[in-house]
């Protein structure tokens, strides 16, 4: 997702490449400040429902996490040339094995980011974690406070570096910033807010 040239022409699927740099930073700011333990002992099994990669380039949560040591990190795209191991598939149509992936993380289509957050609360077991880049005005508009009053928000990781998602353009940032959106399944405390 990428907010550059809103209304003008935008990439096919809505794909754009997450920076590496930016899920570096969101997992060391993640590591050390969260009330999570976030290693592969807790998180196990983690879950890129809309894993990107191309030709080009790389899948990026998944060859991050994979540098950092979770080994079961599946991945799904609905695009038939992403680099996924499950291709054409279409996560807010899945009705997969509940409880199975520990956390849930993508950066998903702005247009149906609710339903994946929604969808992924679904799939994950009590204490599960659901994380999604999403631009920081995600937490505006009257149409979304009915979810930001229910959903089990734990932790909002705001970047204060704006990101650029063309990877032959890495000078040329988004024009908005973006936080990385943390949900806990079962979660009932006040989220925290940290910035990066």
């Amino acid at each position: 997702m990428s907010s550059t040239n809103r209304g003008t022409q935008r990439n096919a699927d809505d794909y754009y490449v997450t920076p590496h740099w930016l899920i570096e930073d969101f997992l060391a700011a993640f590591s050390e400040n969260c009330r999570f333990n976030f290693d592969e002992q807790t998180y196990p099994r983690i879950l890129d429902p809309s894993a990107g990669g191309c030709e080009q380039y790389p899948m990026s949560y998944p060859t991050v996490l994979e540098k950092h040591g979770f080994t079961i990190v599946d991945s799904w795209d609905i695009r038939e040339d992403s680099r996924a191991l499950i291709r054409g598939c279409d996560f807010l149509k899945t009705n997969p094995t509940p409880n199975y992936h520990d956390v849930i993380i993508t950066n998903p289509p702005f247009n149906v980011a609710q339903a994946f957050t929604e969808h992924a609360l679904e799939m994950v077991p009590n204490g599960g974690l659901v994380i999604m880049l999403q631009r920081l005005n995600w937490l505006g508009s009257q149409k979304r406070k009915p979810m930001w009053q229910n959903l089990p928000l734990a932790a909002v990781y705001v970047h204060s570096k704006r990101p650029g998602f063309d990877p032959q353009k890495p000078s040329k940032t988004d024009s908005t910033e973006y936080a990385h959106f943390v949900f806990c399944k079962g979660y009932e405390l006040a989220p925290e807010l940290f910035v990066i």
